[in-house]
């Protein structure tokens, strides 16, 4: 009976000696399967941070450009917006040059009218007394005959001229 303890004691040193030394070989392959992953990890997130880089940049340009873009919008927009007031003003100028105009218009038509009759009255008064003298019996201005006798013998004699003194 005393090779039964004996025999017991032996398996268990040999369960733990045994166990031992897996204990730490798995150990140890576990460390290094793991400090690999971990080295993987690192070099993946170095690269996904040089990628969030990168993408930040392009970003920041993105930004930049449509900052720019934003900035010729807007300069657009106030030239629009000081086209559309100048045109404003010159409509409602335009509007008032021609409410002026329309208003002095008739103005100007009775000032003329006004003004004329006093042309036309010795316009007329002239008319008036030449018409008068030549149908008078002794024309004071005008010798109807004498200047008859000029023009024939200036021109020559005329057809009815001749005709008179035919027969």
């Amino acid at each position: 009976m005393e090779i039964r303890p004996i025999l017991i004691l032996l398996i268990l040193l040999a369960i733990m000696t045994g166990c031992r030394e897996d204990k730490d070989a798995r150990l140890v392959a576990m460390a290094r399967r793991h400090e690999i992953r971990q080295a993987e990890q690192n070099v993946r997130a170095t690269e996904l941070q040089r990628e969030v880089t990168a993408m930040q940049r392009a970003v920041q340009s993105e930004r930049a450009s449509i900052n720019r873009e934003r900035d010729k919008l807007e300069d657009e927009r106030r030239e629009v917006a000081s086209s559309r007031r100048f045109d404003s003003l010159s409509a409602a100028a335009i509007n008032n040059i021609g409410l002026v105009f329309a208003c002095l218009l008739p103005l100007g038509l009775i000032w003329l009218l006004l003004a004329k009759p006093q042309e036309l009255d010795s316009e007329h008064a002239i008319v008036e007394l030449m018409l008068n003298d030549m149908v008078a019996d002794q024309p004071l201005l005008f010798d109807l005959e004498s200047d008859s006798k000029q023009r024939r013998r200036i021109d020559g004699p005329s057809t009815s001229d001749v005709q008179n003194q035919s027969p």
